[in-house]
């Protein structure tokens, strides 16, 4: 007699979802076993599968709710940026401007509007080869060439083309973990594009 795989036995319970309701007797040899609590009944066991599966999902919803609430934030920051733009035309207003507005309202260390400058050619050569922008560690001499103080991760995004830099936009933080690769760049690339352009004007 062949012996049925617990593959084989899932798959056809799963295949015939009314098995169970239409072999009653069998709700009654059936136990599952559990450390914390003994034994206990199959339909005890899954009141607490779903209790987790319920559980999984409100903490789902809250990173969620938490992820929208994040962007909404960077949204409305740049978009004030953005008036920015066309209200003011001396780059050492504007950047004193944006730098204070995005420092304030999203919560990082030093936010930093530099023009480009020879100094510079290294950090873009070595962070920004690749990509217009960089999330994540960087070194304490590249930290000196861009910030005030000492910070744990940057986000940094080239102004220009890598060819012709135009300036860099900056951000650091304290946390190690604040700026990752994962980041979604999708509001402030349309920032950099705008301020690409403002740039040009002041030159």
């Amino acid at each position: 007699m062949n012996t049925l795989s617990e593959q084989q036995v899932v798959a056809y319970l799963e295949q015939n979802t009314d098995f169970l309701i239409n072999n009653p007797d069998l709700l009654d040899q059936l136990d599952v076993i559990s450390q914390q609590s003994g034994t206990v009944s199959l339909a005890i066991r899954q009141q607490q599968i779903l209790r987790q599966k319920n559980q999984d999902l409100k903490q789902n919803l809250a990173s969620l709710i938490q992820t929208a609430k994040a962007n909404e934030s960077i949204f409305k920051t740049f978009s004030a940026c953005q008036r920015d733009l066309m209200l003011i035309n001396d780059f050492n207003a504007l950047k004193e401007q944006l730098n204070a507005t995005i420092s304030k309202a999203l919560n990082v260390k030093e936010s930093r509007l530099l023009r480009y400058k020879p100094e510079l050619k290294t950090v873009i050569e070595h962070r920004l080869q690749d990509s217009t922008h960089y999330l994540g560690r960087t070194s304490q001499d590249e930290v000196a060439l861009l910030f005030n103080e000492s910070c744990q991760s940057i986000a940094l995004y080239l102004i220009g083309e890598i060819d012709n830099p135009l300036g860099l936009l900056a951000f650091s933080s304290d946390d190690p973990l604040h700026f990752t690769p994962s980041h979604d760049n999708i509001f402030i690339d349309e920032f950099i594009h705008a301020l690409k352009i403002k740039l040009i004007e002041l030159n």
